[in-house]
């Protein structure tokens, strides 16, 4: 009897070393970006796969799974590029699709190739490949990292008031009329949403079916809400984003927001004691204890914005392997 007991824990045993050698692994490096240094947890969090040739062997179906499996606002997975300028091509995914353009993975990423050698540590400027065409990244003295996402474009206006507030769970007289409610794309269209208080958007509970059912025909289902009350006084203005369209109920920092945030701010003179070009400083995350800080410039040729910086600090926070 004890032979055969022993016997069965071998096989058993065999059997798992089978099934890890079986097993594909994949390295993956996690971040926080747009870090607030004030924070010892902050920033939107990121997981980097970045063996070019490793992730070649995962297919499309896996790669979702992994970004759902890990379950972070997105996941990016980088590869040789198909074009010649750029260093790297990076796919990104939220845990519910594949995204062309996002902020804080582009950060995210860029700060990985250089721990990774993937590009020199020597370089200050990069350009990478992502699903809009090539992006390019910047590296600060300060240790911060910056993109220069496209010239914006200002959309369509939204003008029902009780239908949008409806799905923020506010009354239509806590959206501050001064302003429009408009969709601002640098990349990616947001709707941005003026809030009268800090207060009030503080109070928002989203009604995520809803948002999807009554923005289903508009040019973008991702709200993007601010006021220009804060909790930091260094802090331009306080906003929150809103994207259950990618699987997003609420994110901690969104760079590709942040843009059409900054050219909008500027374009309709929203900050008091604002010079046009000089920096913007976001904060996002605080309802979600995810605290973190984007800041952003708009670029201009004359009176025109020709292209915006998103900039932010990013730090390393894990390092794994991911089987499959």
């Amino acid at each position: 009897m004890r032979e055969l007991i022993i016997e069965r824990s071998l096989l058993i045993y065999r059997q798992k070393i089978i099934d890890l050698i079986e097993m594909r692994k994949y390295p993956y490096i996690q971040t926080s970006v747009f870090i607030d240094e004030r924070y010892q947890f902050s920033g939107n969090q990121l997981a980097t796969f970045w063996d070019k040739d490793a992730n070649l062997s995962i297919t499309d179906e896996e790669l979702q799974g992994i970004a759902l499996e890990l379950n972070f606002s997105e996941t990016t997975f980088i590869y040789k590029p198909e074009i010649d300028s750029c260093s790297v091509k990076v796919r990104i995914f939220t845990p519910g699709k594949e995204l062309k353009f996002a902020g804080h993975p582009t950060l995210g990423t860029a700060f990985v190739l250089k721990k990774r050698d993937l590009i020199s540590r020597e370089i200050k400027k990069t350009i990478m490949e992502l699903g809009i065409g090539p992006i390019e990244v910047e590296f600060f003295e300060d240790q911060s990292i910056g993109m220069y996402q496209p010239k914006p474009k200002f959309m369509v206006k939204y003008d029902d008031k009780e239908s949008l507030a409806k799905i923020i769970g506010l009354k239509p007289n806590d959206i501050l009329d001064d302003y429009p409610m408009q969709a601002v794309s640098t990349g990616f269209p947001f709707l941005i949403v003026p809030i009268k208080s800090l207060e009030i958007i503080q109070k928002i509970s989203l009604n995520p079916q809803l948002q999807l059912e009554t923005l289903n025909d508009f040019i973008t289902p991702d709200l993007l809400v601010f006021t220009t009350e804060t909790i930091h006084k260094d802090s331009s203005i306080h906003s929150r984003m809103f994207a259950p369209s990618a699987g997003v109920l609420e994110d901690p920092a969104t760079g590709s927001a942040a843009g059409p945030m900054g050219a909008y701010l500027e374009h309709w003179n929203v900050l008091t004691n604002h010079t046009q070009s000089t920096d913007i400083k976001i904060e996002q995350g605080y309802e979600i204890n995810r605290p973190s800080q984007l800041i952003v410039r708009n670029l201009y040729t004359e009176d025109d914005i020709t292209n915006v910086l998103v900039s932010g600090k990013v730090k390393k926070t894990a390092v794994g392997e991911f089987y499959l």
